[in-house]
């Protein structure tokens, strides 16, 4: 069963880590805050979900790269809520920075 499993849950990190990287670039692209709103929404959720599965390869590493994207994430939530738009794409461009940092470090 644990041999089903740990395929099943890398396929699931694949997805989920795709449609991240869509709703980073929709967010981006974003021309209102309401659309970034949605994108964000989408992205957080994904990240949230991404955080419960395991990584055994270096589940140290990886439990820390998704709470230092959740903080970012949390950052660009508050400029956005307070209709920055502005602020809160660069709060994301440093989120984007911190997926890449631990992307390095764990493949």
């Amino acid at each position: 069963m644990l041999a089903l499993t740990v395929p099943a849950q890398a396929g699931e990190l694949k997805s989920l880590m795709k449609d991240m990287k869509t709703a980073m670039n929709g967010a981006m692209g974003s021309a209102d805050v309401n659309e970034f709103s949605n994108c964000l929404q989408r992205l957080r959720l994904d990240v949230d979900r991404a955080a419960k599965l395991p990584y055994p390869d270096n589940p140290t590493d990886y439990r820390e790269g998704m709470r230092t994207l959740s903080v970012d994430l949390n950052k660009a939530e508050q400029f956005a809520r307070a209709g920055n738009l502005a602020a809160a794409k660069q709060s994301l461009q440093a989120a984007n920075q911190t997926k890449k940092r631990y992307h390095h470090l764990l493949n």
